[in-house]
């Protein structure tokens, strides 16, 4: 059984090597080493928090204690300055790689803790978004949530993944819900069973984190997470919770609108939700949301240095990679475009809109299966012609038939 309290360093200290002079099974740099270089990225990384915080608060005149809160969180967790995100995410993520150095499964269990903190930091802001609107009308923290927060103000929601998509039943929600929780358990489980993998040579029990090989593939997985956090896969820094989305559905319910969407499936059929405020089957699917884009989210990205970490082939790296970006995205998809119509008197002429919308839709479905109905007429009459001309030329002659 392994030892819980033995370090990296010295379970390398007790290892024969097949190749030792491999350059992957080289000792890995001190743990004081990794602790000096997060340190220092960490004391840059909250210096520029303060002044983004202050750069905020200066935006906004008497804000209050919601607010503040509020500019607090945006300042920490906003993707609008890629370096800042760089260098905050290396700085924790070198600091967790020397507590791996030092005590692998209590710095596990810190980092699943920490993780699960900064993810609620995001619905923690909804909320305390949602506390403080006034009819309907909120002051966002940061420019960043203007942003997102102008893109849904329209009459549309477009929802980007099943958890927001309310006009899919609750059954198949809960299917892939079930699915990612049960992925990410194996993920986990992976991570704590064991602080010892192969080398690349072959040689077994080699520590996490104690070889170069280890050490060298953590720091390579920093970069490979923060390529995913940053890059395409998350349209360039968004939040996979889209608290926007969240913020406007909740104060659009506070404010008694009503919420319809046409389902194709059913013909075009105009379906209207009929949902109250903070109903509890949005309040569900926003916890199950937070559960899977937020804290199992952050796990997955932040343990990848970890689980790359762990690897003793190079074709291992590339599946663990592959893998965690198949499991963030199993839910990703667009659903039906959520129609907000306000309750008052002056915005009945939105549901019109929408009933004439649904009109259209319902005669150009119409007009297509009687275009599709003429072009199989007209084929059986061409083929007719073909197999007996004579017969129908004669039918044409009389004043009947045709071609």
């Amino acid at each position: 059984m392994t030892d819980t309290t033995i370090s990296a360093g010295e379970i390398y200290d007790g290892l024969t090597f097949n190749d030792p002079n491999a350059f992957f099974n080289k000792p890995a740099p001190d743990p004081i080493v990794t602790f000096s270089i997060g340190g220092v990225l960490f004391f840059i990384s909250f210096i520029w928090w303060i002044n983004r915080t202050r750069y905020l608060m200066s935006q906004r005149e008497n804000p209050d204690m919601n607010l503040i809160l509020r500019i607090m969180i945006s300042a920490a967790i906003d993707n609008d300055r890629n370096l800042f995100v760089m260098t905050s995410y290396s700085a924790t993520s070198l600091l967790f790689l020397g507590g791996i150095q030092t005590n692998y499964f209590s710095t596990l269990w810190v980092m699943i803790a920490f993780y699960t903190l900064t993810a609620s930091l995001e619905s923690a802001r909804v909320f305390l978004g949602y506390q403080s609107a006034v009819e309907g009308k909120v002051i966002l923290s940061s420019d960043v949530m203007k942003e997102n927060y102008k893109k849904v103000s329209s009459k549309e929601l477009a929802p980007n993944n099943v958890y927001e998509d309310l006009g899919r039943k609750m059954f198949m929600v809960m299917m892939v819900f079930i699915t990612q929780v049960v992925l990410i358990s194996f993920v986990f489980i992976d991570l704590q069973k064991s602080n010892l993998s192969s080398c690349m040579d072959g040689t077994r029990g080699c520590p996490i984190g104690g070889t170069m090989g280890s050490w060298s593939f953590f720091v390579f997985g920093i970069f490979m997470a923060l390529v995913f956090q940053l890059g395409p896969k998350t349209n360039y820094g968004k939040s996979e919770q889209n608290p926007a989305y969240w913020l406007r559905l909740f104060i659009e319910l506070e404010q008694s609108s009503t919420i319809t969407y046409i389902n194709e499936v059913k013909g075009d059929r105009m379906v209207s939700l009929n949902l109250r405020a903070l109903d509890i089957r949005v309040i569900l699917r926003f916890f199950l949301s937070f559960l899977i884009n937020g804290v199992g989210f952050h796990i997955l990205v932040h343990a990848l240095p970890l689980q790359v970490a762990a690897q003793s082939s190079l074709t291992g790296v590339v599946f663990r990679a592959v893998g965690m970006m198949y499991l963030v995205d199993l839910d990703d998809t667009p659903g039906y475009k959520l129609t907000i119509t306000k309750a008052d008197s002056e915005n009945v002429k939105d549901s019109e809109e929408l009933s004439i919308k649904q009109a259209i839709n319902k005669a150009r479905a119409l007009l297509s299966e009687l275009e599709e109905l003429a072009q199989k007429k007209q084929r059986e009459v061409e083929q007719n012609f073909v197999d007996n001309p004579v017969s129908l030329e004669k039918q044409a002659k009389n004043g009947y038939g045709s071609i």
